[in-house]
């Protein structure tokens, strides 16, 4: 079962979907019959287009009283394709648990990626580092635990990366300094340790930088100072000198 965030547009769900459907090969697309935007009858029934269009009605599709996707089920569906395909995965706000396999680097053509609000354990797997498309980065409120992988730093088109409320240790990546389009780094509420790195001042796009309730120690590097777009800076609730 893959599950879906809530609280997206009946409409978009249904486009999402229908994108990935043609994806797939074509003799197995032919699997997913009631995925349409037409009216399984051919009638002008305005009743009948809009029950058709909701994907809550489609095959292997469930939702939630709201009308939202939560879940996709195609299991034994004969379908041929390749996941790599997906563009966005969004689980955020549902019971997984377990760690991040390492395979997710294999999701080359990712533009999202929400984990957020979950119970999932373990590392951050360096392998996140292979999917260089990727523009929201969110695995907050989780237990996630160790080292942030220097290897984000490959993510060039990050604008979002949200790390904050896990268990995550050891010293902030001078690699982030790479992440020139970053606007939002949350990273706060974790364990890290060791000074803020002065390549932060390198973030020439961020406006939303909070480092919160760690261990940092030192001094707030000069090349903050550089920041001209940043609008919001919480330091609180480290072990920072004067």
């Amino acid at each position: 079962m893959l599950y879906i965030g809530e609280g997206r547009k009946a409409k978009t769900e249904a486009n999402a979907l229908l994108n990935w459907k043609a994806s797939l090969q074509n003799e197995t697309q032919s699997h997913l019959p009631s995925w349409t935007l037409q009216p399984n009858n051919a009638t002008n029934s305005s009743s009948n287009q809009n029950k058709s269009s909701i994907p809550c009605s489609w095959y292997g599709i469930s939702c939630n009283q709201a009308g939202s996707v939560i879940g996709l089920n195609l299991a034994n569906s004969r379908l041929k394709g390749n996941i790599s395909n997906l563009v966005e995965l969004d689980l955020h706000r549902n019971q997984l648990s377990g760690s991040i396999p390492p395979e997710i680097g294999n999701l080359s053509n990712l533009v999202i990626f929400d984990i957020s609000n979950n119970n999932l354990i373990g590392l951050i797997p360096s392998t996140i580092g292979n999917i260089k498309k990727l523009t929201f980065l969110q695995m907050y409120k989780n237990n996630l635990s160790g080292s942030i992988p220097q290897e984000i730093g490959n993510l060039k088109s990050l604008v979002n990366l949200s790390l904050h409320t896990n268990n995550l240790s050891d010293s902030i990546p001078t690699s982030l300094g790479a992440l020139s389009n970053l606007t939002v780094l949350h990273m706060y509420n974790n364990q890290l340790s060791g000074t803020i790195p002065e390549e932060l001042g390198n973030l020439k796009s961020i406006t939303d930088l909070e480092l919160g309730k760690n261990k940092l120690t030192g001094t707030v590097p000069n090349s903050l100072g550089k920041l001209s777009n940043l609008e919001h800076l919480y330091l609180h609730d480290n072990q920072l000198s004067d």
